[in-house]
């Protein structure tokens, strides 16, 4: 078998070692900045339910103490651990931005920044640069949904994909050479792989916490001068070779790096949390309730493809399982006029209500669109539409407000909100990790620590 193309790898580790902030195209930067401001709101909002329950128990077992803030807590540990914890928090609620790379990027970004007291600016610069690299993959997995590829097969391309662009951010946030790079990106491979099937329980916000601590680690191992393979991506049994390439899917080279960038187009940040395949048919859904004023006891049946291969959790037992569980997120959303983060709880899915509606919404394969069948015997029904989501800079302020407000004071949101705003201009990021953190006092168990079994 030929090799898949030549120098994909050093193609990332080249762009990601030139790149500066100054090279970004127009928009680029403010969108990094939408992104990291989502990821910080949804990782404090996550620190409040359970898996930062989870967190909080694990660093007081197996976490030595650190320089590096762990967001929505007042846990300081190393670059590594805090890279972990913040992973899996930015992906504990599954609330955001809907390509997910953000939560590991910016987990292993956000660490080394701080650890290293680096200036804002190379934050931003190795966000871009993880982001980048990581859409260079993209076409692997570009028909999952559809059957087609190693997405299909159960690869999940958060796990697969994840430790080579967290090794290249983090390069960038070292300012690594182009040997080191290369190495790291090489040695990220040693981490590669995750599965869809554990959608709906905790290892899934596990794969971007491994992922964010694998790059730190590939990263500063090849800053003290290991080695890999200088064509892990693209050689012959690399990860091209080992994962399968669909028929006809041509994966970029990585050529284009520096002169085309994926973040020159808005982030989708998610409107809702839960798994993004309930958010098109919930918001049909939503719809038809207000037009119809429609009351549970008025339902018959509700009829929605219900996503068997993706949402692998029907009838969930907890309400971290709910995240993945089309058939709960449409009768939460539809008792509760709306879906956020305190929904998913063992209460929700255990109110009388929500299981009636459960009870009565049906599966139809590849339907486009949601029916209700109503006791009078009327039908109505209501096209999906585009799956919501948030892009401009005001609605993604007023997400992180909402995101923060049961675990942060009020003037440590808009401190944040300011923060990310100037990275470029901050010659650390001390203010803003000090902003989506709980204050020591508070750590120990002041009025906002207690929040942790809070919902928003």
């Amino acid at each position: 078998m030929e090799p898949h193309g030549t120098d994909t790898t050093r193609n990332m580790a080249r762009f990601a070692c030139e790149f500066r902030l100054e090279d970004a195209p127009e928009g680029v930067a403010e969108n990094a900045k939408n992104a990291i401001l989502d990821c910080l709101g949804v990782s404090v909002a996550a620190s409040a339910h359970d898996m930062g329950r989870v967190a909080r128990s694990f660093a007081a077992e197996a976490v030595a103490p650190g320089a590096c803030s762990v967001w929505g807590t007042g846990i300081k540990a190393g670059p590594r651990d805090a890279a972990l914890l913040n992973g899996m928090l930015a992906h504990g609620l599954d609330f955001d931005d809907l390509n997910h790379s953000t939560t590991y990027l910016l987990a292993a970004s956000f660490a080394v920044i701080e650890a290293y007291g680096l200036p804002g600016r190379r934050l931003l610069e190795a966000m871009i640069v993880g982001r980048e690299v990581r859409y260079v993959l993209d076409g692997i997995f570009a028909d999952r949904h559809a059957g087609i590829g190693p997405g299909a097969r159960g690869w999940h391309p958060t796990g697969a994909l994840g430790s080579f662009a967290a090794a290249a951010a983090a390069s960038r946030a070292l300012d690594l050479d182009l040997a080191g790079t290369t190495a790291a990106i090489g040695l990220g491979a040693g981490s590669c792989g995750a599965l869809t099937r554990d959608g709906g329980t905790m290892a899934k916000p596990y794969r971007p916490g491994h992922v964010a601590s694998a790059g730190i680690v590939a990263a500063l191992l090849a800053k003290h001068g290991a080695t890999a393979d200088d064509a892990i991506i693209e050689g012959r049994a690399g990860l091209l070779d080992a994962i399968g390439i669909p028929e006809g899917v041509a994966v970029a080279t990585g050529s284009d790096l520096g002169r085309k960038f994926n973040l020159q187009s808005p982030i989708k940040a998610k409107k809702y949390p839960s798994a993004a395949a309930a958010h098109a048919p919930l918001e049909a859904l939503l719809r038809l309730r207000e037009t119809h004023r429609l009351t549970p006891e008025a339902i018959e049946r509700i009829e929605l493809d219900l996503k068997a291969r993706t949402a692998l959790r029907d009838y969930p037992e907890t309400g971290f399982e709910g995240l993945f569980s089309l058939r709960f997120c449409m009768a939460a959303g539809f008792v509760h006029g709306g879906l956020g983060p305190g929904h998913f709880s063992s209460a929700c899915v255990n109110d009388p209500a929500v299981q009636e509606v459960m009870r009565r919404i049906g599966d139809a394969p590849g339907s486009l669109s949601v029916e209700v069948v109503l006791k009078s015997g009327d039908r109505l029904i209501e096209p999906l539409g585009e799956r919501p989501s948030l892009s401009t800079r005001r609605e993604i302020e007023d997400k992180f407000r909402r995101c923060a407000e049961t675990v942060l004071a009020a003037a440590q949101a808009e401190a944040a909100i300011k923060a990310v705003g100037d990275l470029e201009n901050a010659p650390s990021i001390r203010d803003l990790a000090e902003a989506v953190t709980l204050r020591p006092v508070e750590a120990r168990g002041g009025s906002r620590a207690a929040v942790g079994s809070r919902s928003l």
